[in-house]
């Protein structure tokens, strides 16, 4: 189903013109509902300006690149001196840009996972900073949301104790840290209490990152925190119901939470320059300098939309994670199929090293209601559409249409000066631009009867927990602009939602219809597994209106990545001696594909099979991106690791290659000892492979008498685009001079026409300043651009600040695309007098 490209460029934050398309709805008497039925429902993505905000990256040392250069282990005393000379040289390099003129408060300092700085910066500084010879880049910052909503389950379906399939016998986890990157978690939980510790807070440091209300509404607390760490470690929930690993140590740092917003009112986000902070603090949580505590795995609950960017900050973070034993797991984005090529993928799920997770839906069966809405004699629907609540009951009511402005207000704007409900009994009908699980809970609350939403929903996208059940519906498109046209004319439209009846789910076993899928903008295979996602079952923050313990289920892909996460602590106690690396690689080896008309190489994520897995690849997953389709051979090397007690004798085999590839492997037997490693030589040859094709494969390491090790391949070939369009030179004045400067206007990268929206990014955008055919030096060097309008000022003076001697000059755009095939180059002329 075609997205709608201005919600596309919405998701990305950029000034982009862009016609608008409309979202088709599904057939409102089909249950199965794609992933525009979700948009809205996964969370609420508020404006939020990050301008002038900036990660400065520094060549010197971090100490992760001290430990990587010293073979990858370090003493104690070693990392603390590492550390505190990573501190110092930034000191001084902050004086030194200081005094040369750069304004540059650094907001947040990164010294072991990578060498940066955070800060808000202007114009000038910006362009100082882009040409100090200590500076490897700057890049620019991002908003980072929760990728989940939360619900309860009153589902008349039952609820599991636990993600089936995934309890592994005797082991739970215990000894094992988990790093939980997310909103602040209510530890007060009884669900939780066996095993939070003392949290972090990068947002507002000393708070122990417990949950927090909403500044100006107290009953909209963070959830989000909250749900994950139920989903990875919870115990002792009602009927049996736990986390993955119930035994494991979760470590909350909250990097996300209440902050302001573009519009002046408060949001749950977070940034790029905190999830930094975040990973900073999972791999030294005491702060002393040395990471010899730093958790075994990180879980990253956010994501940047449609950013998956693979080299930059986040990336050499994760990178820097993995050197100091720390696994990273990343949602891979709740945006949707896109593609061919590079797809949806959101950051920091870019990152080579990230263990990017999918989302699937398990659930066998899914609840259906049948709902009538009419206005006076004349029905407007008669159908069966997916419940997303659960009634105990029939329930009718008149209808009254919420804007969204109403609901953005909170549980106040439903009672007038007097107190007196003005939604109490009856139907509201939520606007879905201001959709969000506190906007259902609150009308709820505040005495709606049922609650109906603007487009279609999915089954079980919301519930909640109220004594007598509340239905939520979502209306197919054109019903409910029709309904909000009656309610606006002072025409009574009544709505009746009947009884539940439980269905097959249509979608059972498939990878979620909102999961993002696609290449990295570096062509890297994304996600690399695939786990439950959908409804399910963990802790909600505070307290009922009886003072009831609250519980919940959840969707979206951080709640994949969450259960991921809990299976990397049970792995991790089952394989004390494996690096962040051979978890991976176990958890990626034994996966199973996952058949969903994609070109992707994810599997289904198998506890059992990775437990019992032996050896491990590095890399686990290969990726190739070819630039030509011309006949051309290429080489891989894989290192295979045994990871048992014994000696492996093991079989390399190639399963069948698609037309136009040939793999082989040089060596088709290895035989290792405890621990000793052996690489394996591959030949790619590449007979004819035409633009925008996506071909994957697997190779397989068969051991005997354990699971076969499956490490996945992709091969893609991006279509040509333009990376620049729309360039034009506008004055300001009869002259180019600092005070009536020229600007630059262009377009940056794109957005691929189709079915599934393909998203091409500049990974750098260099302006060049010529004078015939002369280069006088780079006038500006961006980084990470997504598609989007962009603009650039020209005055009378050079590179280096210098003013210019008249005559014509050239301003050569020179973009650079982030999986290295072709580079554009774009000039536009102009005339210093």
């Amino acid at each position: 189903m075609p997205r709608s490209r201005s919600a596309l460029a919405a998701a990305v934050g950029l000034v982009l013109t862009v016609s608008v398309l409309g979202t088709g709805a599904a057939p409102a008497q089909i249950p199965a509902i794609d992933e525009a039925g979700w948009q809205g429902v996964l969370g609420v993505r508020a404006d939020v300006s990050t301008a002038q905000r900036y990660v400065v990256l520094l060549r010197g040392p971090s100490l992760a690149s001290r430990v990587r250069a010293a073979g990858g282990a370090a003493t104690e005393v070693q990392m603390r001196r590492w550390t505190a000379a990573a501190k110092g040289a930034q000191e001084q390099f902050l004086r030194r840009v200081s005094a040369s003129g750069a304004q540059i408060a650094a907001e947040y300092r990164y010294v072991r996972v990578l060498n940066a700085v955070s800060a808000r910066l202007d114009p000038t500084s910006l362009e100082l900073l882009e040409r100090d010879r200590e500076v490897v880049g700057v890049y620019p910052v991002r908003v980072a949301y929760p990728a989940a909503t939360d619900v309860t389950p009153l589902l008349p379906v039952a609820v599991p104790t636990s993600v089936p399939g995934l309890g592994v016998p005797g082991l739970d986890g215990s000894g094992v840290v988990v790093a939980l990157l997310d909103t602040g978690v209510d530890q007060s939980h009884p669900f939780l209490r066996e095993s939070l510790r003392q949290g972090i807070d990068v947002i507002a440091p000393g708070s122990g990152a417990i949950a927090q209300p909403h500044p100006t509404i107290p009953r909209r607390p963070e959830r989000h925190g909250t749900e994950l760490a139920g989903v990875v470690a919870g115990s002792g929930g009602p009927g049996g119901l736990r986390g993955i690993a119930p035994g494991a140590s979760l470590l909350p740092i909250r990097v996300a939470g209440w902050q302001p917003d573009a519009e002046g009112e408060y949001a749950v986000y977070s940034r790029t320059d905190q999830v930094l902070a975040g990973l900073e603090a999972a791999v030294d949580p005491n702060g002393d300098g040395d990471a010899h505590d730093a958790a075994r795995v990180a879980l990253v609950g956010v994501a940047e939309p449609y950013a998956s960017f693979p080299d930059g900050p986040l990336a050499r973070a994760i990178r820097g994670a993995a050197t100091l034993d720390t696994l990273v797991i990343a949602p891979a984005g709740n945006d949707g199929r896109a593609g061919p090529t590079f797809g949806s993928i959101a950051g920091p799920g870019g990152a080579p090293l990230a263990l990017t997770v999918a989302a699937s839906d398990g659930r066998p069966a899914s609840p259906t209601v049948r709902v009538h809405v009419r206005a006076g004699l004349r029905v407007l629907f008669d159908g069966v559409l997916p419940l997303g609540g659960a009634p105990t009951r029939t329930v009718t009511a008149s209808v009254v249409a919420i804007q969204r402005a109403v609901s953005a207000r909170g549980i106040g704007s439903y009672f007038d000066a007097r107190g007196a409900g003005t939604i109490a009994g009856r139907a509201a009908l939520l606007a879905r631009g201001g959709l969000s699980d506190q906007a259902v809970d609150e009308a709820a609350t505040a005495g709606a009867r049922s609650i109906l939403v603007d487009g279609p929903l999915p089954a079980g996208a919301y519930g909640l927990a109220v004594p007598t059940g509340v239905p939520v519906v979502g209306l197919p498109s054109e019903l409910s602009r029709a309904v909000r046209a009656l309610d606006a004319a002072g025409i009574p439209v009544t709505v009746s939602v009947g009884a539940v009846h439980v269905s097959e789910n249509v979608d059972g076993g498939s990878v979620a219809a909102f999961s993002s899928r696609g290449l990295a903008f570096g062509g890297g295979a994304k996600p690399e597994i695939v786990a439950p996602g959908v409804s399910v079952p963990t802790s909600e923050p505070g307290r009922s209106d009886e003072a009831e313990v609250r519980y919940g289920t959840i969707s979206g892909t951080s709640v994949s990545a969450a259960v991921a996460a809990g299976a990397a602590a049970v792995l991790a106690q089952a394989r004390p001696r494996a690096s962040a690396l051979g978890l991976r690689g176990l958890l990626v080896g034994s996966a199973r594909v996952v058949e969903d008309g994609s070109a992707s190489t994810a599997g289904r994520l198998d506890l059992h099979a990775a437990v019992q897995q032996e050896v491990v690849a590095e890399p686990d997953v290969l990726s190739l991106v070819v630039s030509t389709g011309r006949a051309a051979e290429r080489r891989w090397t894989i290192r295979v690791r045994n990871l048992s007690t014994r000696r492996v004798p093991l079989r390399i085999r190639a399963s069948s290659t698609p037309a136009g590839l040939e793999l082989t492997a040089r060596r088709e037997r290895l035989l290792l000892r405890p621990n000793e490693a052996g690489d394996v030589l591959l030949d790619l040859e590449i007979k004819d492979f035409e633009p925008g094709r996506v071909a994957t494969g697997e190779l397989e390491l068969v051991v005997r008498g354990s699971p076969v090790v499956r490490v996945p391949w992709i091969v893609s070939r991006p279509p040509t685009v333009d990376l620049l369009s729309q360039v034009s030179l506008e004055k300001t004045g009869d002259r180019i001079t600092d005070a009536t400067p020229a600007v630059v206007s262009f377009v940056a990268g794109t957005i691929a026409e189709g079915t599934d929206p393909a998203i091409r990014p500049v990974g750098e955008l260099e302006v060049q300043l010529w004078r015939g055919r002369k280069l006088r030096g780079v006038l500006s060097l961006r980084r990470e651009l997504l598609p989007g309008r962009y603009t650039f000022g020209l005055t009378g003076r050079g590179p280096r600040g210098e003013r210019l001697r008249r005559g014509a000059y050239v301003v050569r755009l020179v973009a650079r695309p982030e999986d290295g095939t072709r580079q554009q180059v774009e000039s536009v002329s102009y005339l210093v007098r």
